[in-house]
């Protein structure tokens, strides 16, 4: 007679005090059930044969009958739920041995299902297909959800915690939650690590048209672009104090107006079906600026720029030290690359005295915004080009962006910056 401890090991072990009793009661009663085997393997009694052997005790032994071995464990578990008065743990761990055994029975029925299809099916017995999940959580007498916790459990758990969960020291919801919380916070920092790994830039060429965007959009390829980042003219009729740069054109409201709905009507075209878009814009002008990317687009939320400085304006009230970004998707969401953050985005401003266009973006923030949205050799559209910081920070990371400019010093200005 032999011990197999595979089939040792599907029976929930006895605590101390449970074996102390049971070997008590052998010790003065001597051991009245029969130690079951199969094919010279123990199945039944394995500690009363361990009691046994270490005080010389007579036992006496049957052998049973079955065709393999996952009849002999099928069999083994639901005896051990007959004879002992189990935990909802101890029995959802019992049943789960079951599932292989449960799996293949489902297999062979969808099997047999298929084998029949060229036959009268009318005139052979229904075979109710078998829910694995189900039909173990009736056996082992637990909801589906406890069985599909004590599942993971048994996956992710030390064996400390299934110690406990053994000796009900832990509750299943407990144990669950801690495990739970451990895999949102290894995820979390396997998604920091991929989102911060180093890009090597691979020198991607970077496209940038002269023109008005309203008229080049049309002839670039539909839905073939993965974002859309733009910084469209604020509506502020802009003129830096801090520099001798001219004016930026169709920059009063009413030229945004019309301007930023015209281009964005021949951007959205160009977007694939799940492109993110983020739009720079002016908390002033948020109620006439909103309702148009609406109109167009799916906005998700309105981010925060903190650029760290006060901007000029009236000295007796509160300095202005923000932009606002729109920022949403085209048709169909898809996640952000990265980690869950805020949206408040704290990054500097260009020195107005070194910018080389009057509304210029900070690098870092737009390298940010791109990682967020889209992966290497993606594809990004830029209708306002301005001094081309999107496109440096595009080929920074590896992705391909195709802006337009209207002006021809900003255009050769790009060309030279790419």
């Amino acid at each position: 007679m032999q011990i197999k401890q595979e089939f040792k090991d599907l029976i929930p072990p006895l605590t101390k005090e449970e074996f102390k009793q049971l070997e008590n009661n052998c010790m003065s009663e001597g051991i009245r059930e029969k130690i079951l085997t199969w094919n010279g393997f123990i199945i039944d009694g394995h500690n009363r044969f361990e009691i046994a052997t270490r005080w010389d005790l007579d036992y006496e032994t049957e052998s049973k009958h079955f065709d393999d071995e996952e009849a002999v464990k099928e069999w083994m578990i639901l005896n051990q739920f007959g004879r002992r008065n189990l935990s909802n743990y101890q029995r959802s761990v019992l049943a789960l041995e079951l599932e292989d055994v449960f799996s293949k029975k489902a297999k062979e029925n969808i099997s047999i299902e298929n084998k029949n299809r060229s036959t009268d099916l009318a005139k052979l017995p229904k075979r109710e297909a078998v829910d694995t999940r189900k039909e173990l959580s009736k056996v082992a007498q637990v909801g589906e959800r406890t069985l599909g916790m004590v599942k993971k459990i048994q996956e992710k758990a030390p064996e400390e915690v299934k110690e406990k969960l053994r000796t009900g020291e832990v509750s299943i919801n407990a144990a669950y939650k801690e495990i739970k919380k451990e895999e949102k916070k290894a995820n979390f920092e396997a998604k920091k690590q991929i989102f911060e790994k180093e890009i090597k830039p691979k020198n991607l060429n970077q496209k940038i048209i002269l023109g008005d965007s309203i008229k080049v959009l049309p002839t670039l390829e539909k839905k073939s672009f993965d974002l859309l980042l733009s910084d469209p003219p604020y509506g502020m009729d802009f003129k830096s104090g801090w520099n001798n740069k001219e004016k930026i054109k169709n920059d009063k409201i009413i030229d945004t107006i019309t301007l930023f709905e015209d281009v964005l009507k021949e951007s959205v075209p160009l977007l694939k079906d799940d492109a993110h878009f983020y739009l720079f814009g002016n908390i002033n002008f948020i109620g006439d600026i909103r309702p148009i990317i609406e109109k167009y687009l799916n906005l998700k939320n309105v981010l925060i720029w903190d650029r760290k400085v006060i901007g000029m304006g009236d000295l007796k009230s509160y300095g202005n030290s923000y932009d606002v970004i729109y920022f949403g998707y085209n048709k169909v969401w898809k996640d952000l690359n990265g980690t869950r953050d805020r949206d408040l985005l704290s990054y500097s401003r260009i020195d107005p005295a070194k910018n080389i266009h009057p509304t210029e973006k900070p690098l870092d923030i737009l390298e940010y915004l791109i990682k967020k949205s889209s992966n290497e050799n993606d594809k990004i559209l830029e209708p306002f080009a301005g001094g081309g910081s999107t496109l440096l920070a595009c080929k920074k990371l590896n992705r391909l962006a195709t802006g337009v400019e209207i002006e021809e010093e900003y255009y050769n200005l790009i060309k030279n910056r790419i």
